[in-house]
């Protein structure tokens, strides 16, 4: 073809292409070749994907970093001044990603990588707290209701904690001593009474015993709860002068100078007040009179009682 048809046929075909343009817009534009569609679309994937296990990765971090903050937050009482705690950093290092991979057994590698994530165990750490218990707060209220005379008060705490728990027979005795001092000896000798059921050597719960059926008019139960303690506890000031006076109050002279006597040689005052009592109703001044001086003489009694025993030396000479 000449040059002259060259350039007809070239015209032609740039009015042909001009005459599509102005039919639609688009068909200027040229398709793009799949290939680098393809291409695109693999870098793009690749991304994508190790932005996700990047992201995974930093996430765990953080997580961890959570529990160990909050663990050391458990442990670790901040003082007062310091109202906010203070922000801990973490590097984080991630290393650059290589575009240039086999995508070969990805997903098996991601699943992979997932499961080999550790995560910390939670351990925390609970300080005991000092609680005081039912009983040891029962028995607290009772004796500081004891110690003001507020009896009834300390009478009901002490069966709240022995109801709590009877890990301790002497708060049975508190509560029988309690109602004694409160004129209501009925208590006073069931609760000595169930006190010595679990222990019927109890030398104070006895003598208790002995005083309450005393004072509710049995003299013959007082008498033989105090001979039994006698046989027991032969030495102790207490049974001695109770039952001494118990035999006095019967005007059983006879074997109330014995016990008198007895507390007498061991050197109680009780004692020898007591003897020379029995020598003035059994007529025996002068036995009686000899007592009383010695009473007198020793400087360490009571001035009060210093002035009775005179009046009885006068009233006797």
């Amino acid at each position: 073809m000449s040059k002259t048809g060259k350039f007809l046929s070239k015209n032609e075909e740039t009015e042909i292409q001009q005459e599509l343009a102005d039919i639609h817009p688009f068909s200027q534009v040229k398709p793009k070749k799949k290939k680098k569609y393809l291409i695109w679309a693999l870098v793009v994937s690749t991304v994508v994907i190790y932005s996700a296990i990047g992201f995974l990765i930093f996430k765990e971090n953080s997580k961890e970093h959570k529990v160990e903050a909050k663990n050391e937050k458990n442990q670790i009482t901040l003082p007062e001044k310091s109202l906010q705690p203070q922000k801990v950093e973490k590097s984080v290092s991630i290393k650059p990603v290589n575009l240039e991979i086999n995508l070969t057994g990805l997903e098996k590698t991601v699943y992979s990588s997932i499961e080999n994530i550790e995560i910390p165990g939670l351990s925390f750490y609970k300080k005991p707290e000092k609680k005081v218990s039912r009983y040891n707060y029962y028995l607290l209220k009772a004796r500081e209701a004891e110690l003001k005379g507020k009896y009834i008060d300390a009478i009901s705490f002490y069966k709240k904690a022995w109801n709590t728990s009877k890990k301790d027979p002497e708060i049975l005795y508190r509560i029988a001593l309690l109602h004694y001092k409160i004129g209501y000896y009925k208590g006073a000798e069931k609760y000595a009474k169930q006190l010595l059921k679990i222990n019927k050597k109890h030398q104070k719960a006895l003598l208790l015993l002995a005083k309450a059926y005393e004072k509710r008019g049995n003299l013959k139960k007082a008498k033989l709860i105090l001979e039994e303690a006698y046989f027991l506890y032969p030495e102790n000031k207490d049974i001695l002068e109770n039952l001494g006076r118990l035999y006095e109050k019967e005007n059983a002279l006879i074997v109330a100078k014995d016990i008198y006597k007895i507390l007498a040689d061991m050197g109680y005052l009780e004692g020898k007040l007591g003897l020379a009592r029995i020598y003035e109703k059994l007529n025996d001044k002068k036995s009686a009179l000899k007592i009383y001086r010695q009473i007198y003489s020793d400087p360490n009694i009571p001035e009060n009682l210093r002035s009775k025993i005179e009046n009885k030396i006068i009233s006797l000479e």
